[in-house]
């Protein structure tokens, strides 16, 4: 099978070789996995809308009366078990089948959603607060074995690409639950049908990966031959299931580049949720849009991401591919798009006062430009390690997710009247700064190249190679 390479920096480089089949098994590893994101994401953020309509006064349908701080309260127990269980999910990933991992606490995420409304009306928020914490442990699984998954599956030309079309399921997903929350809500079957409809979807999910899911080329029953070959081959630096690593943590944990995601992480996390949790009660409180009819306005715009990072994730490819940008160049110039051009239009949605019109494309401006993240840090643990990405992403993820506790507390404590617009700018001026912030530490300490913990003869292989430490031997791992 005759072979291309396309050198792209003097210490990265990219093996390419012709795909036996345009579309092939890898690629219903990426609808599935992408499937997995957007039933996850509507299992996560339903809360979000359904606390509006649990809080209301519909007749016929359990009602409760809790307070701002109450519901700052609901909204961030999820993260408090996800902000917990990352790193010991990566962990146990890195030496237990990532497949079964990833179903078995997914369907757990899911029954729980199914029995929200009945132990909410025992219960109370007390209850809903427990369900919130259980669902963020199971869901604590799911990123870092995406990463570990795709670690064994995406080719390094196309991870971009993979990467994007797999996250792009928390647009999709945040976008159903932003748009169709407010009908179900509205529904005669009121706020359960919420509940029901994500545990629902997240159970026909189980069924599916169980059955058309693998852990790596080497377990799928289906693919072809030809497909294992071409995946294995351009993964040099993936090592095969049977080969077991130690975790290199001292050197993992006093990495610039590591530190530089971890950080882009946190302030993703503290701008990206703040939108999320805070903004269907910020259109419906302090700009008076009907909850049926805001959910689709505050859901359009994660459609349009999800549907504007296909032809920007394959650009970025096709760029780093041609030679034309290194990876770490490609990284950080799709981060800053992400991060400052979000922060600027942030700033400007929080300066739009009560002119609907100009807070609606900001808003969306804001929302658009974040699907950049997928081609910049979201993907950069694979770039640094392929072997350690799920611990990567169980470090990152798990740090940055205390902010999305942080963040809905602090909007407790800020928001006193959820009419007062003046309040509500705080609140987007400081997630305007954490993107700010965030991108600068990115651009500082991040880098696209391959780390040589990854290989599984570190550090001895430091010590061999450290006379041609500014080559990296593609038979080696690089990417």
């Amino acid at each position: 099978m005759e072979k291309k390479k396309s050198t792209v920096s003097s210490a990265s480089q990219i093996i390419i070789e012709t795909p036996p089949s345009w579309i092939g098994v890898r690629h219903l590893q990426v609808v599935l996995l992408f499937l997995c994101m957007l039933f996850a994401y509507i299992i996560r953020v339903n809360i979000s809308v359904a606390i509006v309509a649990m809080t209301g006064n519909k007749p016929d349908v359990d009602e409760y009366t809790w307070d701002t701080p109450t519901k700052s309260l609901i909204l961030s127990a999820f993260f408090w078990g996800y902000l917990v269980m990352n790193i010991p999910a990566a962990v146990i990933g890195h030496s237990v089948n990532n497949k079964m991992l990833l179903g078995g606490s997914f369907a757990c995420a899911s029954i729980l959603s199914l029995l929200t409304p009945v132990l909410a009306r025992w219960g109370g928020a007390t209850i809903v607060i427990i369900i919130r914490v259980c669902q963020g442990l199971t869901q604590g699984f799911m990123m870092p074995m995406i990463h570990g998954l795709l670690s064994k599956w995406a080719p390094p030309h196309e991870r971009a690409r993979f990467s994007t079309y797999i996250l792009g399921g928390l647009n999709f997903g945040t976008m159903i639950v932003l748009s169709f929350s407010g009908l179900l809500a509205s529904s005669p079957w009121g706020w359960p049908s919420i509940f029901y409809f994500s545990g629902g979807l997240g159970l026909f999910w189980v069924v599916l990966w169980m059955l058309l899911g693998a852990n790596s080329p080497e377990a799928h029953p289906f693919i072809s031959d030809a497909e294992r070959l071409y995946v294995q081959r351009s993964l040099p630096g993936t090592a095969r299931d049977h080969v077991k690593m130690a975790i290199p943590w001292r050197y993992i944990l006093t990495s610039g580049p590591v530190w530089a995601t971890t950080l882009a992480h946190v302030g993703q996390n503290w701008g990206i949720w703040t939108i999320l949790t805070e903004i269907p009660t910020y259109f419906n409180k302090a700009l008076n849009f009907n909850l049926s009819k805001g959910g689709f306005l505050t859901g359009m715009p994660f459609l349009l991401m999800w549907i504007v990072s296909f032809p920007l994730s394959y650009t970025a490819d096709r760029l780093i591919i041609k030679g034309y940008t290194s990876v770490t160049v490609s990284r950080k110039i799709w981060n800053s798009v992400a991060h400052w051009g979000g922060a600027a239009a942030l700033l400007g949605f929080a300066f739009s006062g009560s002119n609907t019109t100009i807070a609606v494309v900001l808003y969306t401006i804001t929302i658009v430009t974040n699907c950049c993240v997928y081609m910049g840090f979201n993907v950069n643990h694979l770039d640094l390690s392929p072997n350690f990405a799920r611990i990567l992403m169980g470090i990152t993820n798990g740090t940055a997710n205390i902010t999305s506790i942080i963040a809905p507390l602090f909007v407790g404590q800020v928001i006193d009247n959820e009419r007062n617009i003046g309040e509500w700018r705080i609140v987007f001026i400081c997630s305007a700064l954490a993107f700010f912030l965030a991108n600068l530490a990115f651009m500082t300490l991040g880098s696209g190249e391959l780390q040589p913990w990854n290989d599984p003869n570190f550090p001895s292989s430091l010590r061999s190679d450290s006379s041609n430490s500014n080559e990296v031997d593609c038979e080696k791992g690089a990417v």
